[in-house]
């Protein structure tokens, strides 16, 4: 009986795997290997030919066709995502340097499978963004698209810039292979803090007593000089790091602090429990009195897979030295510094993760058909679990390096599926903002509100359901509000979009949550000029222009959804939503409905 079952689930796998294909949604990069081989080893590259199909997408071109391949080769890449999962991760050389999905031409990037992300794809996603927002020297850039190899449909892969040493990435002067030159082997270094035992690696015990691996990525053969240079200056700084006394700035002649502080807060916002333990890169300039930079960032897979009221140091990983280096006080106040820097954009995280989430659902319904094993079967649920783990540990951070009180969770619940249709554990979690005494939830769409909601007052429904009695609730003045047989509040506007503040009595206290779309304070909108015309109905954004003009027009979380040149009459169709246009210099809010 159980033979006969384990085959019937086999065979619904394979059916399903089979019949699954691109949704039509997303560029898709067609792949087929010499003889159609099977990709079995990423040690050794095999000969393959590719081209993307744009599919129409706005941002993207065809690049080759099935009549005209370009040529590449192809093999596995990773670790743990190598042998684990059926849906592979792979490292792409093209023969010719390209700029794939709008990307800066070179020949190397990867196909990241992330098939074990199951919230939302965002574990990567949002790491790299807040990369970006902290301004780390170079962060990856990444493109969702689809992926069909050897004539299989593979699923959602993330097309991502391969981490090497090039002017366009990680911009050092390269080393050579076997330097001897003494002046020439103190950079440029690209060298990742790894958890498994490879050959191009030197090791070293940290203050901890553990086996700290150091994988050299360039140079890719040392001499004896060049090994000996490496082993050195880890010992020193690690002898420099777990001394005892916590005023010495000597660790800092090795580890730019800046840099540091912003890598490190990087993985403490998205939880990354292996950051300091695999993965972990930093580079180093040419120079005697050039330092260890860490970055870029890379590999979030394990991401929020535990508590969100710990340090990542505390992780079950063991993480070398950041557990250390966070008891200088020098440290610590870098770390503040650069906090600051990151909450000034959070308030509109909620928002690129919104605009991420629309740009790949379709695509991710695709891949959860061919990988039912993975994948994410409903990514508004999806969405909602990481960004309540996201504000949970952002605000929890908050507490300890800025010591604002910790606050009561609020949860917003209701009948549409991106509200987690009733179930207060995967409802959208309100993000507080200590400053302004505001707690907001960045939603597409106000009227996701109309089938009724409830806010609660914790996660679960033992909490406060604010809403079921229409004396304890206030909306601004444009706002109706009116109280449904079965207790929920039903939501209408006489402004579609637009942002929504709540008033809610609690006790004698005043608690002011808000529903909103994306931050545009102190933008300038002007109005319609002789030489140009924005208006928007029926889904479709009109544009008019007496002389040649370049469009744009980005979303509300900063996406770019238009980039082109136009002059007399043009037309875009867009989905309903709030987006920011720039036309003949100008700048207006324009709503589609």
């Amino acid at each position: 009986m159980r033979k006969l079952l384990l085959s019937a689930i086999m065979l619904f796998l394979f059916v399903h795997a089979f019949c699954a294909q691109p949704s039509g949604s997303l560029p898709v990069i067609y792949i087929n290997t010499d003889g159609g081989q099977d990709i079995t080893s990423k040690d050794y590259y095999i000969a393959a030919t590719y081209y993307v199909d744009a599919n129409g997408v706005e941002g993207y071109e065809n690049i080759g066709s099935a009549e005209a391949p370009l040529t590449l080769q192809i093999k596995g890449r990773g670790n743990y995502t190598w042998t684990s999962f059926d849906k592979k991760p792979y490292r792409l050389k093209l023969d010719a340097k390209a700029s794939l999905l709008g990307m800066k031409k070179n020949k190397h990037f990867a196909l990241l499978a992330n098939a074990d992300d199951d919230l939302g794809f965002l574990r990567n996603t949002v790491g790299f963004e807040v990369s970006r927002r902290l301004g780390l020297e170079y962060t990856p850039a990444q493109e969702p698209c689809e992926l069909v190899l050897n004539g299989e449909y593979m699923g959602l892969y993330f097309l991502t810039e391969h981490i090497r040493v090039d002017s366009d990435r990680v911009n050092v002067t390269e080393q050579m292979d076997n330097e001897t030159v003494a002046e020439n082997i103190t950079g440029g270094w690209l060298v990742e803090i790894d958890n498994y035992d490879e050959d191009a690696q030197v090791r070293i015990t940290d203050g901890n007593g553990e086996i700290m691996r150091f994988t050299y990525k360039s140079p890719e053969i040392l001499s004896q000089q060049q090994e000996e240079y490496l082993t050195n200056l880890v010992t020193s700084a690690n002898e420099a790091i777990f001394q005892e006394d916590k005023t010495s700035k000597d660790w800092q002649n090795y580890i730019d602090i800046d840099e540091l502080a912003k890598f490190y807060i990087v993985q403490e916002v998205t939880d990354n429990g292996e950051s300091f333990h695999g993965s972990c890169y930093w580079h180093k300039e040419r120079g005697e009195n050039t330092k260890m930079m860490f970055g870029p960032v890379w590999d979030f897979g394990n991401s929020f897979r535990r508590g969100t009221d710990s340090f990542i140091y505390y992780s079950n990983f063991h993480q070398h030295w950041i557990g250390e280096i966070a008891k200088y006080p020098d440290f610590q106040e870098a770390v503040k510094r650069h906090w600051e820097t990151f909450m000034e954009s959070y308030g509109t995280l909620d928002g690129f993760i919104d605009d991420f989430v629309g740009k790949v659902s379709e695509a991710a319904s695709s891949d959860y058909e061919r990988w039912q094993q993975y994948g994410n079967s409903n990514m508004a649920q999806a969405r909602n679990s990481y960004v309540n783990k996201l504000h949970a540990k952002v605000q929890w951070l908050d507490n300890q390096w800025r010591g604002t009180d910790i606050v009561q969770t609020y949860f917003i619940c209701g009948a549409s599926d991106a509200l987690g249709a009733w179930q207060p554990a995967s409802a959208p979690q309100f993000a507080y903002d200590s400053r302004t005494e505001t707690y907001t939830v960045s939603l597409d769409y106000v009227d996701k509100l109309n089938n009724g909601f409830k806010i609660l007052g914790q996660q679960s429904w033992g909490g406060i359901e604010y809403g079921s009695n229409g004396e304890y609730i206030e909306f601004g003045t444009d706002y109706k509000v009116g109280i449904t047989t079965n207790g929920n509040i039903m939501f209408g506007t006489q402004t579609s979009l637009s942002d929504v503040t709540i008033t809610l009595r609690e006790s004698e206290d005043d608690v002011i949550i808000k529903f909103s779309h994306t931050d545009t304070d102190g933008i300038e909108c002007a109005a319609d000029s002789e030489d140009v015309e924005v208006k928007a109905m029926d889904g479709m954004l009109y544009v008019s222009t007496t002389k040649p003009s370049r469009l744009e027009a980005y979303s509300c979380g900063g996406g770019k959804v238009v980039d082109c040149k136009i002059m007399g009459h043009h037309s875009v169709a867009l989905p309903s939503g709030l987006y920011i246009v720039k036309a003949d210099g100008k700048v207006r809010k324009v709503m589609v409905r």
